[in-house]
């Protein structure tokens, strides 16, 4: 009797573990990316760290001039075993913190959730994760700035709510592409840039692209959801977490070689860079029309974790 319940307990320690393997990485990308997230990079927000401190050796407080940012306790800190990135109404500010390293190719994963947004109403906060060419300190990406220079920013998922009734979230990877006829990089934009009939390179537009018949980022969003992103040295792609079960979501973006102008689904290889990423919120309103103030909300960006696991090499 012993006997089986010790095999009993084994199995049911050895089915726990592959269901927790399982949730890191589709089985189709164990031979691809480490099936173990890198410390250095990743974060489970549950250091336990004096007054309710994140890693400061991983990260720092986003800085910029926008008027939405706001820094220190009040409008970042992790307690509880997540990042909460607060929205203040009052102060119209809200917080976001900046690894303090630019890393690339990997499988990043996120379980994030919010609360104070509503998919039915105009939105004043803008959550999201992404990747930039610079760390708001100063510091830049290698070969991202200068004559020649190109990169591209990724938004693994960032907020977005329009001059209507609504709010989504999208994924998309615009590029700044150096132009020798004008000396001078152009960002890349959904409509055609000037003159060139460049367009964004788009994963998910949070507007038609649909998961079992859902508009993807249309609704949810105070619920725990878990998305991840393909950084692969030919592409990117999205994913979610279904239950346990990864399933590929939107449109891949492929890399082309460098005559090939930017489109909805390729970006350049030559705009292809390592990148800072950003985790937060910031006060951002939108649309030509000015935002009511009782559309303006207390929020939160809660983030249960970031993992970063590299490309096998």
């Amino acid at each position: 009797m012993k006997n089986i319940l010790k095999l009993t307990l084994s199995t049911s320690l050895l089915l726990t573990v592959l269901s927790v393997k399982s949730q890191d990485l589709p089985k189709e990308l164990l031979g691809i990316y480490s099936t173990k997230p890198s410390k250095k990079y990743s974060d489970e927000f549950n250091g336990n760290r004096k007054n309710n401190a994140f890693d400061t050796k991983k990260w720092h407080y986003r800085e910029s001039t926008k008027d939405g940012l706001g820094q220190g306790q009040e409008f970042v800190e992790e307690k509880n075993g997540r990042l909460f990135c607060y929205g203040i109404k009052d102060k119209r500010k809200s917080g976001a913190i900046v690894s303090n390293d630019y890393f690339q190719y990997g499988w990043y994963a996120v379980k994030w959730k919010t609360t104070g947004i509503y998919h039915d109403k105009r939105n004043a906060w803008h959550p999201s994760i992404w990747g930039a060419l610079d760390d708001t300190r100063g510091n830049k990406v290698p070969r991202t700035t200068g004559k020649g220079s190109n990169w591209m920013e990724i938004d693994l998922m960032e907020f977005s709510t329009g001059g209507g009734e609504h709010t989504d979230w999208s994924s998309d990877a615009p590029a700044y592409i150096w132009v020798d006829s004008l000396q001078k990089k152009v960002k890349v934009n959904v409509k055609p840039g000037p003159s060139f009939g460049w367009k964004k390179a788009i994963m998910i537009d949070g507007v038609k692209d649909k998961y079992k018949g859902e508009v993807i980022g249309a609704k949810g969003h105070g619920d725990w959801q878990t998305l991840a992103m393909e950084y692969h040295p030919d592409y990117l792609q999205m994913w979610k977490l279904d239950g346990i079960t990864w399933v590929k979501i939107g449109n891949k973006v492929s890399f082309t070689d460098n005559t090939v102008p930017p489109t909805l689904r390729t970006v350049p290889r030559k705009a292809v860079k390592p990148l800072y990423w950003y985790v937060g919120s910031l006060f951002f309103t939108y649309g030509k029309t000015p935002i009511k103030e009782d559309q303006i909300t207390n929020s939160t960006f809660q983030v249960d974790w970031f993992r970063y696991h590299p490309i096998k090499r």
